[in-house]
């Protein structure tokens, strides 16, 4: 069964990964999701390395389907749940959800 994991910093999302046996499909999000996750570390003083590096995470949950179309609507909808308001909110939280 595939496996759907999506990859945060803190409670802001970055990539999916989504694999089954040795297939993979991975997906990168959209540039401001980089660009945001850089301003709530730098913002909350995570910007050293380490300190940085301790905070990604990952969800992990079986689904079931084309590996690539789970990539592709995961995608579409991490980017549609996450607006540009959703975003800024969490940089000024620093990364976290309120």
């Amino acid at each position: 069964m595939p496996q759907l994991t999506i990859v945060y910093w803190r409670d802001m999302p970055a990539q999916i990964i989504v694999k089954a046996g040795r297939t993979k499909e991975s997906r990168k999000l959209d540039e401001r999701f980089e660009q945001a996750i850089d301003m709530a570390a730098m913002r909350s003083g995570a910007s050293e390395t380490d300190a940085y590096l301790e905070e990604w995470r990952r969800e992990t949950s079986e689904v079931s389907g084309d590996l690539a179309e789970i990539a592709d609507t995961t995608q579409q909808n991490l980017e549609a749940e996450f607006d540009q308001e959703r975003l800024k909110a969490l940089i000024a939280n620093g990364g976290h959800a309120a």
